[in-house]
């Protein structure tokens, strides 16, 4: 019963970060319009950056990612923050530009 106490005790804060563990995990779907009649569906994790997923949309349209805009509105993405802090979410339209 020594032992009990001490595991009960660590078995809280894995607890409190699970639903941490699951959205690091689960994959997203975001859906890019080109605005030229073309739509990609890019499969991604949220904590990727708009990097990254430049990085997979050039995989799919031939295009280099340096070459690559993602927007939405008037919003442009930066390369280094990620999908969940722009607070992109499964099945979200953006817009694809090409420079």
């Amino acid at each position: 019963s020594a032992l009990a106490a001490p595991s009960l005790s660590l078995a809280t804060p894995v607890q409190d970060h699970s639903d941490f563990t699951v959205h690091v995990h689960s994959m997203i779907e975001v859906v890019l319009n080109d605005r030229l009649g073309k739509k990609f569906r890019v499969k991604c994790n949220p904590d990727d950056t708009v990097g990254d997923l430049k990085k997979l949309i050039a995989a799919q349209t031939g295009t280099r990612p340096e070459k690559i805009r993602i927007q939405k509105w008037y919003n442009v993405f930066k390369d280094h923050i990620t999908l969940e802090d722009y607070e992109i979410h499964d099945g979200m339209g953006l817009e694809l530009y090409y420079n």
